[in-house]
């Protein structure tokens, strides 16, 4: 980096976004597939920033036309973003924690900072700011006060974890899941388990891990870190919960350590995520009292299984992302809904993207698993469910409707929704299942 170490006091704040660059911050020109900050050098100077961080390249033909302005030239300013948000976080000693796992991480992110609320002052990372450009974010976030840091961090190539834990490196990581996300790039789950475990590369080596022992796929490793500590339902977990019962709004009470928590968000799967938070709150220390308390004022994550009431419908709106571990988790939850007498439970599914050489078989899976749970009816939407439906005409499912045209399902979805019925929306990001949870709402009109 040009000019020897990063600058210190003068700087006020690091900026990525010249129309929000404030005085006296340090502006990084990042270049992304889409934008590149270096077309937008006069705004920020024009929005007063101390001085920006530039290419080599783009400063030897533009650097001469901001003469008395002041430049850090770097060969590639990514990575000087985050070497220096790296050297930045060097100078806070806190307990750092990182989080990943194939589904359900905002989530699980969520739960474990209520329940070291009240213990800790905690930063953690913005709704799912979770890549090469989020968690650096973060780290420029730390002040004196936080004594904990809760890093998400999210991947779907090799090498990216690996990164990311350089740039942290955690005291502690949290694996939550080993699942089908991504296969495209990861080929198998043991390519996704690979990826993953890149999050130990710069840990601690005193530090702990804290891994879903429900999982298979992270039961039987040999964690290379001081401690390793296990949470989950089945037996042999060293945190070990009991589901107790399930609400009419898919809101599950559960026993640990002798306290009972009724989770305030919908879905079986935040059984697990509060399982994680329960664990790590122990090890650090936290009374199981006040986990508790923090678990049952968790707030709901914007289109993490929300649960609507439309009149007298109950509507699950999971259309945030999919995959088949997430979608199972999802139907298990419908199936848990004691509908009304006169309700019927109905599954209105998208494609699950990113399973590569798998789509064709886990879509067809999601068929048996419909059948199983007693689903009144499935409506699909894509090419990729086109295999769930085939699968569920072959099984003997015969209320299955399948869509290529989102408009048509919307309209088959009007004609055939009606009070008293339970409805889960679930599917890939790319399919955007949120329009459909809109045109319910707006059809049946919200009580």
């Amino acid at each position: 980096m040009a000019g020897g170490e990063p600058p210190g006091n003068e700087i006020a704040g690091i900026s990525t976004d010249s129309r929000s660059t404030k005085t006296g911050e340090l502006f990084f020109a990042l270049v992304g597939d889409k934008f590149d900050g270096h077309n937008f050098i006069g705004l920020t100077f024009e929005n007063n920033a101390v001085a920006a961080v530039v290419s080599e390249k783009w400063f030897k033909y533009q650097g001469e036309n901001f003469t008395g302005k002041g430049f850090i030239v770097v060969n590639d300013t990514l990575a000087a973003y985050q070497e220096f948000a790296r050297y930045y976080a060097s100078k806070f000693p806190m307990t750092k924690i990182a989080i990943t796992g194939s589904s359900g991480k905002t989530t699980a992110k969520e739960c474990i900072y209520s329940a070291l609320a009240k213990d800790f002052n905690v930063l953690r990372n913005k709704k799912s700011f979770n890549n090469h450009i989020g968690v650096p974010a973060t780290l420029y976030e730390m002040r004196k006060e936080h004594n904990v840091l809760l890093s998400e961090m999210g991947t779907n190539h090799f090498g990216e974890l690996e990164r990311l834990s350089y740039l942290v490196e955690p005291d502690m990581c949290v694996l939550i899941n080993i699942g089908y996300a991504h296969l495209e790039f990861f080929k198998s789950l043991e390519g996704v388990k690979k990826a993953k475990l890149e999050i130990l590369s710069h840990a601690n080596k005193d530090g702990t891990v804290v891994y879903n022992y429900d999982d298979p796929l992270l039961r039987d490793i040999s964690y290379p870190m001081g401690r390793s500590v296990s949470y989950g339902t089945e037996e042999g977990a060293r945190v070990k919960g009991r589901v107790v019962d399930c609400d009419a709004l898919a809101r599950y009470r559960f026993a640990c350590k002798g306290k009972q928590v009724q989770l305030p968000i919908p879905g079986r799967h935040n059984v697990s995520n509060a399982l994680a938070a329960f664990c790590v709150g122990l090890e650090l220390g936290v009374p199981s009292a006040n986990i508790r308390d923090g678990l049952e004022s968790l707030a709901s994550v914007d289109q993490r299984m929300e649960v609507l009431k439309i009149r007298n419908l109950v509507l699950l709106n999971d259309s945030y992302n999919s995959n088949p571990d997430s979608c199972l988790a999802a139907l298990r939850t419908l199936a848990d809904i004691q509908a009304p007498a006169d309700g019927r439970k109905i599954a209105v599914l998208g494609d699950m993207l990113e399973l590569g050489d798998y789509a064709a078989k886990e879509h067809a899976r999601m068929a048996e698993h419909v059948k199983d749970f007693h689903i009144d009816a499935l409506f699909l939407l894509g090419k990729h469910t086109l295999a769930t439906y085939k699968q569920a005409k072959r099984i003997g499912y015969k209320s299955a409707h399948h869509f290529f045209d989102k408009e048509e399902l919307h309209l088959a979805l009007r004609e055939y929704v009606a009070e008293f019925d339970v409805v889960l929306v679930k599917g890939s990001r790319g399919m955007k299942m949120e329009t459909v949870v809109e045109s319910l709402a707006e059809n049946s009109g919200r009580s």
